[in-house]
């Protein structure tokens, strides 16, 4: 009886502290911080490894929140300042030069005319399906005094078989954010620690009922494979929520769809009507091409989860965006430096979600498997 006792006891003062958690907000009153809330199943090294990519680093974190006097005592729903993630590269830092080489091909420097141009890099000088001589091979004849030059073969973008992006599969993509949302789940009913589709859970924020928002879990902060800097959080797309009571300082809310368990520690994120799939179409599989020289577009710099290789139809972030002159339905060759002048094509993949300086893309075709680090040449 005297174990009961004390365990009521424990869920008791957990709960209080869940409750605090909610009401507070330290990263506000720390500029260079944001707050991040603990989840079922956290440790500070854990913690230290979704932050920085390292778990020793956990000391970091506990000098920086005096409130834990003991490392081992931290609660789901408690709230920790972690450091902000630094400003992502620019585009083109990283080798890319996607807009610049689009802009210099085109012959213009006609802003409002970027995604044209970036279009202009996928198809270069070659015959057509019909036959045709491109205006490059005519050129190159009327040089040779009418006799046919020896012009090197160019891949050449071709019509192929398409297929639609299915809409839960965009909806569920994720992406990578430079920062962590700030409305979070701070307790469950009954300290439950899975939760799915109605079920409740409290919010630290007092939000008007019937506002709906997507629900997401900041998986790890990601860091780019070949420079090393910090791109920002992994965000994974769990379902949908609905607030149905509002508080003074929390709010309740009830799951309305379920892509995966949630738990105290996810965020909530307004759903954005104006998010749509601004190009649903995929195309067809690709065969092996040549891989013209120059820099590259692009690196591949996570997958959806955990795993160390991917292939075709998985969900892939690549570190290039709207800055570079991405946009939905573009296309990049995935490909894989093998020495200074060898290049072998992987795969292709198409980008679903363009943020600044990142995407979200979809695998369409994979000759083997897709590795973290591996390089991309727009089509």
């Amino acid at each position: 009886m005297k174990k009961t006792i004390i365990g009521m006891r424990a869920v008791v003062v957990g709960l209080a502290m869940l409750t605090l958690s909610a009401v507070s907000s330290p990263a506000a009153q720390r500029p260079g911080f944001e707050t991040y809330v603990v989840r079922n199943g956290d440790t500070l090294a854990k913690i230290s490894g979704r932050v920085f990519g390292d778990e020793k680093r956990w000391r970091e974190i506990l000098k920086d929140n005096p409130q834990v006097t003991n490392a081992n005592l931290i609660f789901p729903g408690d709230t920790l300042l972690v450091p902000v993630p630094e400003t992502a590269a620019p585009a083109g830092g990283t080798g890319g030069g996607l807009a610049a080489r689009a802009g210099a091909e085109a012959g213009t420097s006609d802003a409002g005319s970027g995604a044209a141009r970036t279009e202009i890099v996928a198809v270069p000088a070659a015959t057509s399906d019909q036959g045709a001589v491109a205006a490059g091979s005519s050129a190159d004849t009327a040089e040779e005094g009418g006799t046919a030059a020896a012009v090197p073969e160019l891949p050449v973008e071709r019509v192929r078989p398409v297929a639609l992006v299915n809409p839960a599969l965009y909806r569920a993509a994720g992406y990578i954010a430079d920062k962590l949302p700030a409305i979070a789940i701070v307790a469950s009913p009954d300290d439950r620690i899975l939760l799915g589709t109605n079920d409740a859970a409290i919010v630290n924020a007092p939000i008007s009922p019937g506002t709906r928002f997507t629900l997401v879990r900041a998986n790890r902060r990601i860091f780019h494979p070949v420079t090393g800097a910090d791109l920002g959080w992994l965000i994974r797309v769990l379902g949908t929520a609905e607030v149905t009571c509002r508080g003074e300082r929390t709010s309740t809310v009830a799951l309305r769809t379920s892509n995966d368990a949630a738990s105290v520690g996810d965020y909530l994120i307004p759903i954005d009507p104006n998010d749509v799939l601004e190009q649903n179409v995929l195309a067809g599989n690709m065969q092996p091409e040549c891989i013209p020289a120059g820099a590259r577009d692009g690196v591949i710099v996570a997958f959806n989860d955990d795993r160390n290789a991917a292939g075709e139809q998985d969900l892939v972030y690549i570190d290039i965006g709207t800055a570079a002159g991405v946009t939905p339905g573009r296309r990049f060759t995935i490909y894989q430096q093998i020495a200074p002048e060898g290049r072998i094509p992987v795969g292709e993949l198409q980008v679903l979600r363009a943020g600044v300086q990142t995407s979200t893309a979809l695998i369409t075709t994979s000759f083997h498997e897709v590795q973290v680090g591996y390089l991309l040449r727009a089509r």
